[in-house]
């Protein structure tokens, strides 16, 4: 048997080659102002903010990190600046019914005016009223009245010592209070009038406030005297500016949007109900909890009206009032202020405001699963979120992709005023790109990590006086990145060193292996090499995964178990009666565990104990199979190899230690420098197969062997020593159960 081929070094890590890149440093490159990679998601915006039929709202999905929020942001203030502003909205006093304000729509900047307007026209009246009734001529003629009412009354008393007849005295009271009242209302009518006309001069166009405003000259007519004060001592009157009746008056300002160029883009980082659909406030008067119109408050929706709503799927997920208020303004087209249900005892007063019109995109940022969640368990949701943006997580990592990366790399470090970097440094931050996703051949569209990656790179290059960033600052923030989250890794495998966990790095042994897997420990993974051990005996087929058993096994590493028993029933002595009982057991991991990628590893285990051939303990395994055989791809495989490379190199490089993985995976492999040169020096392998047979080859030394004309395996071979003795063991339990 041939010595197996191990992979050439250069394939370790797929490095660019920064002439390519043509440019010195990041301050050479024209900045960038699109986002790499999400043409799909750009597209799928730019329709859904362009379409005006109803339900067509967005739902961007896709991890965070990938910049939906950015590009979602960019693509509205790009569209919203050239649209029309968005009226003003103010509530106002609903005279015929005050429970139920009235809402007034005015041109963007004249809800403000508006405002003042009403504002000043009380001023004006409280100053002017004061100066009327206190003039010599209202004086002279509510004398006169005063003066002509006296005689009347004398007149009467005068016929009543006659004993002749008299007009009675409640109708002169009657009579005097008719003129009184009518002096008033005409000199009220002096102040109140030309400021009115002056006003519906200003509002002609609009009717709603033309209405408003003779709803406003009555009631001040009716009510005028509740305002005026009179001191009995001193005889002066004043105007009650303090007196809560006057609050009817007021012009709430719902929504100004006056100082506003083009639609509004309100991002709601809180949607709660409150501040998403409406909010009405209460005070407290002589213990009871009461209201009005000016305590009216807008929700980001009123906010957005004509505009955009942007919201986190996260964060509308936890308020299902606010999430159940936004379908039904949605629906409707138009927003009603509905406080939220209350308890019976703790119900205050409250109004019911006039419903809004309601023209708003909303963009609802989340996850894939939160999406096809609600696409399942929501009929609500396809019918008002129409448009799905995804967003793409990876793109090729091709000559012009490269280069536009490189744009991105000096658009955000101009960004972030950093230092530039120079081509070397922009080679290891695209390299790092690729490991992020763990494909040679992809970079990472989420651009997050790499921003970090930017600053900090920065700031060691700042520790090292370096006026331009290289690639070994980018190492150093990368390694420090690792450094500041590793505690968990480190102490794993000072365990392994210690032989406090079990793990050999030389050597041969039956019936064990050394498998790759991965931890995740918050956002670091790491490599967490394991030990698996076989154990077989005659028995009645049957296959005891030991994690399963006590159920500390997911589903998929349940199925990876069935795959193995099914394919060894199947290879060997097909047409004869299965005889075995294998056990597998993950050493020392203590855990609940999941995934196939260790199939290949406890299959080539129980090939080991069956035929009784050692396996190179110096080799670590990863790698799932089907029920052919054959190698398929895992994940995690840079920090997998990763892992047993740090334990190999901890207890002494031998120059024979590697490992096996399928021969697909070997596009993922983005590996570190330092293994890069540790394999072009031959101190550490990596061997890839397409087959059961690959492995078990490279892991004994001796020849897998394939079936002859005659049916039988090679005698010199795995496979041989294997069908044999399950063939001992099917003949033995014959002769035992006969």
């Amino acid at each position: 048997m041939k010595k197996p081929a191990s992979l050439d070094y250069k394939s370790f890590r797929h490095k660019l080659d920064t002439t390519s890149l043509g440019f010195t440093t990041t301050s050479d490159l024209e900045p960038l102002a699109e986002f790499v990679g999400q043409e799909r998601a750009l597209e799928a915006i730019n329709f859904g903010i362009g379409i005006k039929s109803q339900g067509y709202n967005l739902y961007a999905m896709g991890p965070s990190g990938t910049g939906k929020r950015s590009l979602v942001r960019l693509a509205l203030e790009v569209k919203a600046i050239k649209q029309k502003t968005p009226n003003d909205w103010c509530y106002i006093h609903n005279f015929s019914s005050p429970d139920n304000p009235l809402a007034i729509s005015l041109p963007a900047g004249m809800g403000s005016e508006f405002q003042h307007d009403i504002k000043l026209f009380i001023e004006e009246v409280s100053l002017n009223i004061i100066s009327v009734f206190e003039s010599d001529e209202y004086r002279s003629q509510m004398q006169e009245i005063t003066d002509n009412f006296n005689g009347k009354r004398e007149e009467y008393y005068k016929q009543l010592i006659e004993n002749t007849p008299a007009s009675k005295v409640p109708h002169l009271y009657k009579e005097l209070h008719k003129k009184e009242k009518a002096l008033q209302l005409k000199f009220t009518l002096a102040v109140i009038g030309p400021l009115i006309k002056k006003l519906k001069i200003k509002y002609l166009k609009f009717s709603v406030v033309i209405k408003y405003l003779m709803d406003v000259k009555k009631d001040l007519l009716e009510h005028i005297n509740d305002f005026i004060k009179h001191d009995e001592k001193t005889s002066i009157l004043s105007f009650a500016t303090d007196s809560p009746l006057l609050i009817k008056y007021q012009v709430n300002l719902f929504v100004d949007n006056g100082k506003h160029q083009g639609a509004p883009v309100i991002f709601e980082d809180n949607p709660s109900y409150s501040n998403l659909v409406c909010r009405v406030e209460h005070v407290s008067v002589y213990g009871t909890s009461v209201t009005n119109f000016t305590l009216i408050r807008p929700g980001s929706l009123h906010r957005a009206n004509g505009g955009y709503l942007v919201i986190e799927a996260r964060k509308l997920k936890k308020e299902e009032p606010a999430w159940e208020g936004l379908k039904r303004a949605l629906q409707a087209r138009s927003i009603t202020i509905e406080p939220i249900e209350q308890a019976e005892s703790t119900k205050s007063v409250s109004l019911q405001p006039m419903p809004i019109p309601l023209d708003v995109k909303v963009i609802i940022l989340g996850d894939r699963t939160t999406y096809y969640s609600l696409c399942n368990d929501d009929p609500d949701f396809t019918g008002l979120f129409k448009v799905a943006v995804d967003f793409d997580e990876q793109l090729d990592r091709n000559k012009k992709n490269m280069l536009l990366y490189a744009r991105v790399i000096g658009t955000i470090a101009r960004r972030d005023v950093t230092r530039p970097f120079n081509a070397k440094a922009v080679a290891a931050l695209i390299e790092h790109s690729s490991r992020i996703v763990e494909d040679a051949e992809k970079l990472t569209t989420r651009l997050r990590s790499i921003e970090e990656l930017i600053i900090e790179s920065d700031y060691w290059a700042s520790v090292n006086a370096k006026k331009v960033v290289g690639a070994d600052e980018v190492e150093q923030a990368i390694s420090s990145q690792i450094h500041r989250l590793d505690r968990s890794q480190q102490l794993y495998y000072e365990d392994i060193k210690r032989n406090f966990i079990l793990i050999n790095t030389s050597g041969v042994a039956i019936g064990q292996i050394n498998c790759l897997s991965v931890i995740r420990a918050g956002n670091f993974t790491y490599g967490h090499p394991t030990r698996i051990t076989a154990k077989v005996r005659m028995g009645r087929g049957k296959l005891i995964d030991i994690q399963r058993e006590i159920k500390l096994a997911g589903a998929m590493h349940s199925k990876a178990g069935l795959i193995i028993s099914n394919f060894l029933a199947d290879r060997y002595n097909p047409d004869k009666f299965f005889s075995l009982t294998a056990s597998l057991s993950f050493e020392q991991i203590y855990g609940m565990m999941d995934g196939d990628s260790a199939s290949i590893a406890e299959l080539c285990a129980l090939l080991s104990a069956l035929a009784k051939v050692p396996l190179k303990q110096y080799i670590a395994v990863t790698g799932s199979i089907n029920q052919y055989g054959e190698a398929q791809a895992v994940g995690g495989v840079n920090d997998k190899i990763e892992g047993f490379y740090d334990v190999c190199k901890a207890r002494g490089l031998t120059g024979t230690q590697g490992v096996i993985i399928p021969k697909i995976n070997v596009k993922n492999l983005m590996l570190r420098n330092d293994i890069v040169e540790s394999g072009r020096q031959k101190k550490f392998f990596i061997y890839t197969v397409d087959t059961i047979d690959d492995a078990i080859s490279i892991l004994t030394g001796m020849p897998a062997g394939v079936r002859k004309k005659n049916g039988e395996f090679p005698e010199n071979s795995i496979n041989y020593k294997v069908e044999q003795r399950l063939r001992e063991y099917a003949i033995n339990y014959y002769k035992k159960n006969k």
